[in-house]
Order: structure tokens, then sequence, then C-alpha cells
């Protein structure tokens, strides 16, 4: 599939899951308005009942001047003559505990245009009261003025978010299932086409790779059926020698691609022993020295590691060491410049292999240590390889219980770096632990 369709699907499921998440908060906000506006009329309901009640009241019980106390004006003793504030209170609880309506309110009986409260329990939550919708008109108990009987309930918000809040934790929890997937299936999806590129990759550099030894056999194997080539044993001889050396490159580039099935299913194992790191990494770089002395490089080796008895397999240490060598050499810019360095890091055999060449950006450095993954170079085939070296060096660095990282930018070299736990069966020395201190400390 193409980068610009694959694109515009993100861009599209991106929009239209942007546009549920919209839709679902446009209803969740209808959804508390219309929780808002059932409650209000409940309680107005609730309020006119009051009122009519009091209403059918007002011929039966006797005006008590006594409601207004010591100190009020005649005004509103006129007021709450006609209406009890005592029995208001009474049948506002009948009532409200009729309609399921249990919470803490404040009431008072008020007038809008002067903001006076006359009767009421409203306390601190007069302004409240003042500027709630909870009301209806008394105009039928005293038409002196207009007055309201007003009702403030200081927990409505919240009771209302309960009223909805297990659909709205619902909503939301497959919302993030939804965003979830989706996440998860674009991930997937990019990884996928990557690891498809990166098999396409393999397989061209695969048939680059396997396509010259093929040729320079197939070559030789035509001039050893020349006569004239066969009349010379010098000839059949070095031709010979030709088809054998170039049969080894071919069967150790297939070992090289078979080699993934077993690292995968982790069927290697483990032949571990006592051995001396030191000696091994010297034996790696003599087999080494003559090709990048070819080259016209430089290799030197600095044991710095005080400790350097491990308990590995030596024979896939020597691989790990072997593999870093060959990438040093191979990335190199114009001539390899190597230098390995050993020392001893918290408890670990650490092996670095610094080289000056062309070096690794940042974005590539989290995919190199993946099977089959090279620095993209397009369709150059200028350095030879399948992508698994620095794949088998993590492998056998995580199988041994210690790790590999890298340090690099881009034409400023790299540094790699194995780290490998010491034989446990043999004591630290002093100066081993002078050596760590030292390292740390630097």
């Amino acid at each position: 599939m193409k980068k610009k369709t694959i694109i515009l699907l993100i861009i599209l499921t991106s929009v239209s899951l942007a546009g549920v998440i919209l839709i679902q908060l446009y209803w969740v906000r209808n959804g508390m308005k219309l929780q808002e506006e059932q409650f209000d009329n409940k309680v107005k309901v609730t309020l006119k009942s009051v009122v009519n009640r009091m209403f059918d009241e007002m011929d039966t019980l006797p005006a008590d001047p006594s409601v207004c106390g010591e100190h009020c004006d005649r005004r509103t003793l006129q007021i709450l003559s006609a209406i009890d504030p005592v029995r208001l209170d009474s049948l506002m609880h009948e009532e409200f505990g009729s309609m399921e309506i249990s919470r803490e309110y404040a009431w008072g009986v008020y007038n809008p245009a002067s903001k006076t409260v006359f009767a009421g329990n409203a306390g601190d939550y007069k302004t409240q009261l003042l500027k709630s919708n909870h009301c209806v008109s008394l105009s039928c108990l005293y038409r002196s003025e207009q007055l309201f009987l007003g009702v403030y309930f200081p927990g409505e918000k919240g009771v209302l978010w309960r009223r909805i809040l297990p659909w709205l934790i619902l909503s939301f929890f497959l919302l993030a299932v939804m965003i979830s997937a989706f996440s998860f299936m674009i991930f997937s999806f990019l990884k996928q086409k990557k690891l498809s590129e990166m098999k396409t990759d393999f397989v061209n550099n695969m048939t680059h790779e396997f396509k010259t030894p093929i040729s320079t056999i197939s070559l030789a194997s035509e001039m050893l059926l020349s006569p004239a080539v066969n009349e010379s044993g010098v000839k059949t001889k070095r031709y010979a020698r030709i088809i054998f050396d170039e049969n080894i490159r071919l069967k150790h580039q297939v070992e090289q691609v078979l080699q993934i099935a077993v690292l995968d299913k982790g069927e290697f194992r483990l032949k571990k022993k006592i051995f001396d790191g030191h000696v091994a990494i010297r034996s790696c770089l003599k087999s080494f020295e003559l090709t990048v002395h070819d080259k016209g490089g430089f290799l030197n080796f600095r044991p710095d590691a005080a400790y350097h008895q491990l308990f590995a397999d030596e024979n896939h240490f020597k691989n790990m060491i072997n593999n870093l060598l060959d990438n040093a050499a191979k990335y190199s810019r114009v001539y390899p410049e190597i230098l390995v360095i050993t020392r001893n890091i918290k408890g670990m055999f650490v092996v670095e292999v610094h080289d000056k060449g062309i070096g690794i950006s940042s974005e590539n450095q989290k995919y190199i240590f993946r099977k089959l993954f090279r620095v993209p170079t397009g369709n150059i085939h200028d350095v030879k390889g399948f992508g698994l070296g620095l794949y088998y060096v993590k492998t056998m660095a995580e199988a041994h219980n210690g790790f590999v990282k890298v340090k690099s930018e881009l034409k400023n070299g790299s540094i790699f770096e194995i780290h490998l736990p010491v034989a446990a069966k043999t004591e630290l020395t002093t100066k081993y632990h002078d050596a760590e201190s030292q390292d740390i400390a630097g």
C-alpha cells in the first residue's frame, strides 16, 4: 500500500474517531441539561402543590401575629400573617418527601424586585436563593406585592452528576477501548509495513550477496573446462581454490540466514565455561588484523578491565566480538580506525568497540538491534550483510544475562558496548574494586 494511501486512511479514521468523541460529549452535555430540566420541573410541581395546600388552608387557619417576632416592620408582619412560615416549612417537607426529593435544601419567601427575603431558612444561601430557578409565585396567597416561594439545593449539581455518572463512566470506558484499539491497529499496521520493507530489503540483499559467489564459481568452473587451463596444473589449482573459497563463503551466508530461525526459537545451547575474556578478544583481533591492515586501517586494544574471567560460551563470545569488529570495518568512511577497550562496571565485564565510521542517526538507533534491520541505503549495496549481526549480538548478550548498547552520532563514529557478568565463582580483588570506583567516578 502506498504511503499517501496509508496517511489518508489514518487521517480519515482519526477524524471519524474525533467526531465520535465530540458527539459523545454533546450527548453528555444534553443529558446533563435534560436531568436539570427534569429536576426543575419536579421541584416546581412540588412547590405548586405546597402553595395550593396553603391556599386551601387559609380560611381554616387563623392569622398568628407572633410569627413575625419582635423586630419586624408592619409590612413584614402583614406578609407573614397571611403566609404562615411554620406551616409552609411543614408542607414543603411533606411534599418533597412524597416526591422523593429528600436532599438538603434552603427555602424562602422573597420579593425578587427588592431582593428581600421575608421568611425561610436560607441562611448563607440568600444570594443563591434569589437566583434559583426553582420558584413559584405566591400571588394567590398575598396579592399586595409580588412574592415568590423559592428553593435552593446546595448539592444539586453533584446529585445530577451522580445520576448520569455510571453511564458516563461506561461511555468513556468504551471510548478508551475504541481509542486503544484504533491506536493498536495503526501501530501494528505501521510495524507490519516496516517489517515488510525490511523483508523486501533482506531478499534484495540476499540476492545480491548470493549472486557474487555464484557468479565467481560459475566463471571459475567454466575456466576449468577450458583445455588451455587443464594443461596447466598451477591454473587448475588456482581456479579450484577460488571455487572452494567461494563455496565456503556461500555456505557461511546460508548459515547466517538459517540462524534466524534458531535465534527466534531459542533452540541454541550455551556451552558455558570459565575463560579469559582478554585472551578471547586478542584471538579475534589477531584474526581480524589482516583485514583491517589491508584497508589501510588501525586496530588497537586497551585491556583496562582488572577482572576479566568470564563464565560464558566462548564461541558465542568470540562471534559477538567478530560481528562488532566486522561492522566497525564495513561502516568506516575511508579506512578503519578501531579501538577495543575493556573495563569493569558494576560487577560486569564490558567490551567497548570504538570506530570513526559514518555513525548512526538517533532515529535508526532504536531499530539497529532488530532482526533484518539495516540502515536504509536505497538501492546501493556498497555495504554487505543481511542485518543479522547486531540482532545476534543482542540475543547472545541477553542469553548470558547481559546486554548491549550503542552510543553514536551521525558522521562521528559509534561505540558498541557488550556488558556480561563476570565469573561468579571467583572473588573480586581489591584492584578490581579500585578500578570499578575509578570508572564510575570518571
